[in-house]
């Protein structure tokens, strides 16, 4: 599988050189939102923004605007002081050289990994610092960092993994708006976080798996266990984010403690590789349920 990380360093900068703001504005359009317009245009529908406002994609993940690239913002400094897009380059070669033996099974020839910067102002701190997302339309992804710390700058190459195995997990088994269920989404991201630990260590798996105390996951274990076969996208968001999280984007509140789907879909997972003996690139291409049943874990 061919793999290119793009250096989105290059763009920044090339931004806030811009000697205007009528070139910045452009530089930034160029470079991040046309390449960007078919995701962003379906973010923006899904959120009802303004459809004259080619940035307003940008807006809804928060990126950094061309009005917040006058200078070279903090987080740039810090990226580039870590290396951050050589080791986020590293991190997506060794997670397709992994699924090098499944080629023939993987339904996709490439893989772009883009790492962008998030305004911290606009993001909430709930995600310490850092996220990612995967494009929809086409394989790739984004790692986005608003607060580059001694936290989150040592796990960018679990996170780069992890979006780059949900590129794979979703092209073999294909989102549904109304069919997708509970345990289909707790598995795909158990199966992202379980293979970025596997790469890398369980010192990256981030905190939506481990920020989470005996008594909370053991509520989110029941919800979650009376409530697999679920459907509908925002009630099987709740599920996996949680009240916290659910109770800003508009989300049914279930008592789901915040990120419970994550570290419950991970323990899953756990659970199923160490019953099963399969390698977490195998248990890639099981069904959810599959998985769920072979891992005991709500027995």
């Amino acid at each position: 599988m061919k793999t290119t990380w793009i250096n989105t360093s290059e763009f920044y900068h090339r931004i806030i050189d811009a000697p205007d703001m009528a070139t910045r504005e452009q530089r930034y359009r160029e470079s991040f939102v046309h390449p960007w317009k078919p995701m962003m245009d379906m973010v923006s529908g899904m959120m009802n923004t303004d459809a004259s406002d080619d940035l307003a994609g940008a807006r809804a993940w928060n990126w950094l605007l061309p009005e917040n690239l006058t200078e070279v913002p903090d987080a740039l400094r810090k990226l580039e002081a870590a290396d951050a897009w050589i080791v986020g380059a590293a991190a997506l070669a060794e997670g397709a050289y992994r699924f090098e033996p499944y080629t023939d099974r993987v339904p996709m020839e490439s893989a772009e990994g883009w790492l962008v910067l998030a305004d911290p102002a606009r993001s909430d701190p709930i995600g310490r610092g850092y996220t990612g997302a995967i494009d929809f339309m086409q394989p790739r992804f984004i790692t986005q960092y608003d607060t580059p710390n001694d936290y989150n700058i040592p796990r960018l190459p679990g996170a780069v993994v992890h979006e780059f195995h949900h590129l794979i997990r979703l092209r073999l088994f294909p989102w549904d708006m109304q069919k997708t269920t509970v345990a289909d989404y707790i598995i795909v991201e158990g199966l992202a976080e379980s293979f970025a630990a596997v790469l890398f260590g369980e010192d990256i798996v981030g905190y939506y798996v481990t920020d989470i105390d005996e008594s909370d996951l053991d509520i989110a274990k029941t919800l979650i266990r009376d409530g697999l076969n679920n459907t509908g996208f925002n009630i099987i968001r709740s599920y996996i984010f949680g009240d916290a999280v659910g109770e800003k984007h508009g989300l049914p509140l279930i008592g789901m403690p915040a990120y419970g789907g994550y570290a419950i879909g991970y323990r899953v997972v756990q659970a199923f590789l160490e019953r099963s003996g399969q390698s977490i690139e195998a248990a890639t291409f099981l069904p959810a349920d599959e998985i769920v049943v072979g891992s005991g874990f709500f027995d």
